[in-house]
């Protein structure tokens, strides 16, 4: 599925397939940490926490910490490990989810809130985002069992993920037979998620885990009885942290949900109309299209999920382009020079590239209803949409249907 589109909702965070911590002066320390990286300063004055540790390996590396914050990750602090210690500070002690980055490895996932204290995280290079130590914050210490919980499936979900996309579409059978052994490590990881959402559903860690409960086939397969968990945590967290925005993003996600599985049996509908300027500011229309299968794709260049996910869709306009399809990108940039470098970068080689670079005031965006990305609409040659948010094996499975 950590955190389905550029996480508005908790579904859009990383997914768990691409998606799997003191001997020096004081003065040492205000040489080496805060605000050295990035062109971006670190306000460590600001009342927050003190995350600190020892990294054993990692002599010179940079730390980094990273906060999920407004719909995206933002730079808050960096230091250079000095004997192999660091110490980094977070702005506020409200409820935040940070990400701790040593050197190149795999980020470690932080939940902070007022209830956190002298905070530690603590491993050996190189592996150290897989296996860390975390003290002094309980949500914390729950990420990090859930992270060693899903790890036991990783590689058997990473094997039958991989026979998936080298398996001949056509080869139906053998696909849905993967799918169904997909499900079943799903279930259990259902299981786990339910579980310690009936423990605590105000905590951070149940945001995360809703996750689980949408099957590895896809949303539409999902059980709709489900949406009550994320009811409970919803509210649960609204209770305990009044301020976050997380019970927006979880209620986005509930919406999101109930109308991907009623367009399972609804009819088509017409698609409304966009026109808007391409990279060389010529009106481009969303109708100019018609005839052609759309992936009406909303993304942006700052969006990890969005990112993550261009090469299945660069994969799909290369196989099907002869076919009659296209894709027509609309970016929620504000920056152009942000939103040309992300299309060159991840050659995202159709012609159909648009924005008003109003960011999430985007009038498309407000005319899809968009509130998370990536979000994506299917638009058939009649101008119909005819799925929404499809990706990976989905979206190739409905392009095969209706093109081969």
């Amino acid at each position: 599925m950590t955190q389905t589109v550029y996480s508005k909702p908790a579904l859009a965070m990383p997914a768990r397939f691409k998606r799997l911590l003191f001997s020096i002066t004081a003065m040492a320390l205000l040489v080496s940490c805060g605000g050295n990286s990035d062109d971006q300063s670190a306000e460590s004055d600001i009342p927050g926490h003190e995350i600190s540790g020892k990294i054993q390996g990692a002599e010179g590396e940079k730390v980094r910490l990273m906060v999920f914050e407004d719909g995206q990750e933002k730079f808050i602090d960096s230091c250079i490990i000095v004997d192999g210690s660091y110490i980094v500070h977070t702005k506020t002690d409200e409820l935040r989810e940070y990400i701790l980055f040593v050197g190149k490895d795999v980020p470690i996932i932080l939940f902070l809130d007022e209830s956190s204290n002298d905070v530690t995280v603590s491993g050996s290079a190189p592996g150290v985002g897989e296996n860390y130590t975390v003290t002094g914050s309980e949500h914390s210490e729950g990420i990090h069992r859930y992270m060693l919980f899903i790890k036991q499936h990783y590689d058997l979900e990473m094997e039958l993920i991989n026979q998936v996309n080298t398996t001949n579409p056509e080869d139906k059978e053998l696909i849905e037979s993967l799918m169904a052994r997909l499900d079943s490590i799903s279930l259990l990881q259902r299981d786990y998620a339910i579980n310690e959402i009936m423990k605590d559903s105000a905590s951070p860690v149940s945001w995360m885990l809703l996750r689980e409960l949408v099957p590895a086939s896809g949303i539409t397969k999902m059980d709709s009885t489900d949406l009550r968990y994320f009811q409970m945590v919803a509210n649960g967290m609204r209770a305990k942290y009044p301020y976050t925005e997380y019970v927006t993003y979880i209620e986005n996600d509930i919406t999101s949900i109930q109308s991907q599985l009623a367009q399972k049996n609804a009819p088509p509908s017409l698609a409304p109309d966009l026109k808007l300027k391409d990279v060389n500011g010529k009106e481009l229309a969303l109708s100019s299209l018609r005839g052609k299968v759309v992936l009406l794709d909303f993304w942006a260049s700052w969006c990890v999920p969005c990112r993550q996910e261009n090469p299945n869709v660069v994969k799909m306009y290369e196989k099907y382009k002869n076919k009659g399809f296209t894709v027509y990108s609309v970016s929620l940039d504000e920056q152009k020079d942000a939103w040309t470098k992300a299309i060159k970068d991840d050659n995202l080689s159709w012609p159909n590239h648009v924005s008003d670079l109003k960011g999430w005031a985007s009038e498309g965006a407000a005319l899809y209803n968009v509130t998370s990305i990536p979000a994506t609409f299917l638009i058939d040659k009649e101008g119909n949409i005819i799925a929404q948010n499809l990706r990976g094996q989905e979206l190739e499975q409905k392009l095969q249907e209706i093109l081969e």
